[in-house]
């Protein structure tokens, strides 16, 4: 924008004054991000470890865990525990506590914990148990003031009580259709993996740390026992469920980022606590897939390891229900690989990193996603230099129901007026022609009758994230699109809202979509985008107002453990706000041929809102 003119002048003065103005260079959105000469590269991370753990049997009946911190810290305490084969969900129980060798005051980055896990055997010889110990380090760090966890497990020989390989996170299982299911898993070392399903094996196709393995010709609507195998380690019996047709259910929840609180809130960068309750509801009331948008962790790090572990900290506090149902993964902004400048001016930015190091690729090796949507069906990035789209932006579908997964937190720069990359709820050109190529297809086929979409930022944020999301409100009332934050809307911002608009005017424009489905604010909401409701400015990129053909649910489903915001009342479309709650909570939904329903249950299993959608 234009800088004030202070002196009083005339109106010829001022004429001529205005006139010797320069417009504001246009932003670098969309443009390779460029780093000032001179910018020094910055290090962020969560703060706590500098490598994996590695834990192994070191001889029977006898178990080490080395553990790498950043910084000097005291002695760790370790907890460790066993599940019993009669858990149908098997989170981690702990029953004895190990304390590493030390004083308080002798502070090490190196942590080795010995521990004998006979003894923690001994303490069940009447039941049966899955050979495996789970553990928990609990470290205090000096610098962050609090105490933080490192967790895992080890597999053992049942009969020597001596090493064996070990599963490191899974079995998920993914991907399940009426006839098919993907099931993939991760070991310590490289070695062989099958999958026993029924009196059939299927094997691996590599010999690898990850396998992932298709199992086809399954009947629908059949209830399958499974097993993995790895290089002599059997792991317990999970099952899982093939579709069918008829009415379904499936759980959606965003946002499961770090709590406040301690412990289990505290998880590693993830609300355990919170995703293990939400998780168990969506199991025990029949959710058949998960849907889960975003924010899984903390994120916003500068290190690849950092981001993995992070990631892999969500797997854990979610693997007793992945085990049985496949959950659909989503990117938000917390899903944060980044780089971090502060250039000679002392401006601190940060933009996704490149290649096979950006926080796409790395999203997509951590989980298992549809293999279609922009990978076979449109382009791969948005043009060279960016990122994929693989494992972030895809379709799928279930039953009658198709599911448009999107990504508008894609290649995320902090300042991309400046420097360059993406805004922060900005969807992309390539991404947008594939979404309404999406959307028209499944319009047109008739064996989907319901349409629903998921990202993170909501594109009519109600409270929390107002100031950018898909609106980015400025000091005018009712009023979006201050990109830049210096409170007014011109030609130095992003057009935001118009994108906002583009893209619901795609969403909206077929009478099978149900709802959007979204996070980014740590609450519950719901509000209906009908064609008259008032949503601030409605022209889109090209000028043309949007037309929004048919109403469509927004519904946050943004209370999976991170913490609360209160709604906001004087946004355009706030006489829209049909429900609200600050409560952790997940939304189910229920598909039962042409009617929707949907209910919202609370980490204590109140139910929040319950309602016909249609």
């Amino acid at each position: 924008m234009r800088a004030p003119i202070h002196a009083a002048c005339s109106a010829a003065a001022l004429a001529v004054a205005l006139a010797a103005q320069t417009q504001p260079p246009a932003p670098r959105q969309g443009q390779t991000v460029q780093v000032p000469e001179g910018s020094v590269a910055l290090r962020q991370t969560y703060g706590f470890l500098a490598a994996a753990p590695v834990a192994k049997v070191v001889s029977p009946g006898k178990l080490e865990i080395v553990i790498e911190t950043l910084t000097p810290t005291p002695p760790a305490t370790l907890y460790l525990g066993l599940n019993s084969l009669d858990e149908e969900l098997d989170w981690p129980r702990y029953r004895q506590s190990v304390r590493e060798a030390g004083a308080l005051t002798e502070l090490r980055t190196t942590h080795r914990i010995a521990a004998e896990f006979a003894t923690l055997l001994a303490r069940m010889p009447n039941t049966a148990y899955e050979p495996r110990v789970v553990w928990r380090a609990e470290i205090w760090v000096p610098e962050l003031g609090s105490s933080r966890f490192a967790e895992g497990r080890v597999y053992f020989d049942p009969k020597t009580k001596g090493d064996a390989v070990n599963v490191t996170s899974g079995p998920f299982v993914d991907l399940v259709t009426a006839s098919e299911a993907t099931i993939w898993w991760v070991c310590d070392r490289v070695c062989d993996g099958e999958v026993r399903i029924g009196d059939r094996v299927v094997r691996s196709a590599t010999t690898a740390k990850q396998h992932v393995v298709r199992v086809d010709g399954l009947e629908p609507g059949t209830r399958y026992s499974y097993r993995v195998a790895s290089g002599g380690t059997v792991v317990r019996a999970y099952e899982f469920e093939t579709a069918m047709d008829g009415p379904f259910t499936f759980a959606a929840m965003v946002d499961s980022r770090e709590g406040i609180g301690g412990g289990m809130r505290n998880g590693a960068g993830v609300d355990a606590a919170a995703l293990r309750a939400l998780t168990t509801h969506a199991l025990r009331r029949g959710a058949e897939f998960v849907l889960f948008a975003g924010d899984l962790t903390n994120g916003y790090t500068t290190s690849v390891v950092d981001f993995e572990l992070l990631l892999d900290a969500f797997r854990r506090a979610t693997a007793p229900v992945h085990a049985r149902i496949p959950f659909y993964m989503g990117m938000g902004n917390h899903e944060s690989l980044i780089d971090a400048w502060r250039t000679p001016q002392g401006r601190v930015f940060f933009a996704d990193k490149k290649g096979n190091d950006s926080a796409e690729a790395v999203f997509e090796r951590a989980f298992v996603t549809p293999g279609e949507g922009l990978t076979d069906e449109g382009p791969t990035d948005e043009g060279q230099g960016t990122p994929g789209y693989r494992g972030n932006v895809y379709a799928f579908d279930h039953g009658a129901v198709r599911v448009l997964v999107l990504n508008n937190n894609y290649w995320w720069c902090s300042d991309p007026h400046r420097f360059g990359g993406n805004l922060e709820g900005f969807v992309m050109a390539k991404q947008m022609a594939w979404l309404r190529e999406q959307v028209a297809k499944a319009d047109a086929d008739p064996k989907v009758a319901q349409l629903f979409f998921a990202a993170q930022e909501p594109p009519f944020p109600n409270g929390g994230h107002t100031i950018d999301a898909m609106w980015y409100r400025s000091r005018t009332p009712g009023e979006g699109g201050d990109t830049d934050r210096d409170g007014d809307v011109d030609t130095s911002d992003i057009d935001i809202v118009g994108n906002r608009n583009e893209l619901w005017e795609i969403v909206a424009s077929s009478q099978k979509s149900v709802a959007f489905i979204t996070g980014d604010e740590h609450a519950y909401s719901r509000v209906l985008i009908r064609p008259e409701t008032p949503i601030g400015k409605r022209t889109k990129p090209d000028g043309k107002d949007a037309k929004f053909a048919h109403a469509v649910w927004q519904v946050t489903s943004g209370g999976a453990g991170a913490p609360w915001y209160d709604k906001e009342l004087d946004l355009p479309w706030s006489g829209e706000l049909a429900a609200h709650s600050t409560l952790p909570h997940c939304a189910l939904f229920h598909v039962e041929g042409t009617r929707v329903r949907l209910e919202v249950l609370a980490e204590t299993g109140q139910v929040i809102d319950a309602v016909v959608l249609r």
